[in-house]
């Protein structure tokens, strides 16, 4: 185990099962407690290399401290809050007695003032009113210890350069523990937004998500003047579903999407949901491409092949329809709670239309998009169509050509 696991091990002690929203507060009390633990032990052993008999007591107590401090992963079952005031408890207990014994010049009663910002990173603003009662209590526990305890008791080692210890000794103690605390909240802190950036990223184009995470109130609606949807499905998904059983379909669809997500990603279409196991994609959108066309039909054979190959691992013929159509789009952002991000316009409902009419193995698409695409693929009439929302509209199929010219087996696939 190298050293950097078995500090990660110490700072998650207790906090394997506690809730998710306690869980970063409990991981500062964790810090906090090890500040306490290494500083006060290792003043103990200086206090005891002394050899005065009057200090003794000064090293139990920093001894009890550290033994109090290295107990607070009990707490962490009870929450952040149990933690929290642990730890505030303890030190206010045994800092005070201290001060009591050595006086106020020690400058002991100094390490309670790190209270505040502890407690703020420990029990976080959800918590602020306990935060501020216990700066109150800390305040009025400081100045009523100055008043109360002005002189060390008789009999004290008091030598001023042991009393400079102990002052600096205490500064160092605030320091560290502000520092250890604070630094760790905000590390925490930027490791939730990065998880947070890394979600959004999974369900939305990047440069969304980057819109988002600078002004989440921002209402993100574009318009794309071209752009190219294209929707694949699988054929007789229900009887394939009822064939395989709930675990293999799911398994299927996850390393079926799964691939799909990878092609996207290769040929520059954006993904923009899935329905089913129906997914749809778009190129142009979030950003403008020169030639969103030729990357959505690269995406759409792509696909039919990828489903082609999963099918043969999972012992079934796995068959997809594709539509594809091509226009302006309106791309935006839709809920404040759960985002999702989507397109509207004629080509998505166009796209969905022409995969529902459309072949197996084949792009089923319009005169627009043959005209330019032609000389790239494979292209045959499927005559004028009565689609709804459209009219009269003409249909072509589109497929791979074959190195020898002629057309690929999707077109045999298409008949089968």
């Amino acid at each position: 185990m190298s050293w950097t696991s078995a500090v990660r091990g110490l700072l998650e002690l207790g906090a394997a099962n506690v809730a998710e929203g306690d869980r970063e507060g409990i991981l500062v009390a964790n810090v906090a407690a090890c500040v306490i633990v290494v500083t006060t032990t290792g003043f103990a052993l200086i206090y005891a290399l002394y050899g005065e008999p009057s200090l003794v007591p000064l090293v139990y107590a920093n001894l009890a401290l550290a033994v109090a401090a290295a107990l607070t992963p009990l707490f962490h079952r009870f929450g952040r809050v149990a933690s929290g005031l642990w730890e505030f408890g303890i030190c206010v207990v045994i800092l005070v007695w201290i001060a009591s014994y050595v006086g106020r010049d020690s400058g002991v009663l100094l390490t309670l003032l790190g209270v505040t910002p502890v407690a703020f990173a420990i029990l976080g603003f959800q918590n602020i009113a306990l935060v501020a009662v216990l700066s109150a209590v800390t305040t009025i526990t400081v100045i009523a210890a100055s008043i109360a305890f002005p002189e060390a008791q008789s009999g004290v080692y008091d030598d001023n350069r042991f009393l400079q210890l102990l002052h600096s000794s205490s500064i160092v103690t605030l320091t560290l523990m502000c520092f250890a605390t604070i630094y760790y909240a905000f590390h925490l802190a930027r490791e939730a937004q990065g998880r947070l950036a890394r979600l959004m990223a999974s369900i939305m184009p990047d440069e969304i998500v980057g819109r988002l995470l600078r002004n989440e109130r921002e209402t993100i609606i574009d318009e794309f003047e071209h752009a190219t949807v294209v929707l694949t499905d699988i054929v007789e998904f229900v009887a394939l579903s009822n064939s395989l059983g709930p675990e293999r379909t799911v398994s299927l669809l996850n390393e079926l999407f799964s691939a799909f997500d990878r092609l996207a990603a290769t040929v520059g279409v954006e993904k923009i949901k899935t329905i089913g196991d129906a997914y749809l994609a778009v190129a142009g959108v979030p950003t403008r491409h020169p030639a969103p066309e030729e990357a959505a039909a690269a995406f759409g054979f792509g696909a039919i092949g990828a489903a082609r190959e999963v099918g043969e691992r999972y012992g079934v013929t796995l068959k997809l329809r594709a539509g594809m159509a091509s226009g302006s789009v309106t791309a935006g952002v839709l809920g404040r709670t759960k985002y999702a991000y989507d397109v509207w316009g004629a080509p998505v409902n166009l796209a969905a239309r022409l995969e529902a009419i459309g072949k197996p193995g084949c792009i089923t698409t319009t005169a627009e998009i043959r005209q330019r695409l032609n000389g790239r693929f494979e292209f045959s009439s499927s005559g004028h169509e009565d689609i709804k929302g459209f009219g009269p509209t003409e249909i072509w199929d589109m497929q791979l050509p074959s190195r020898d010219g002629s057309v690929a087996g999707s077109r045999a696939e298409a008949e089968t």
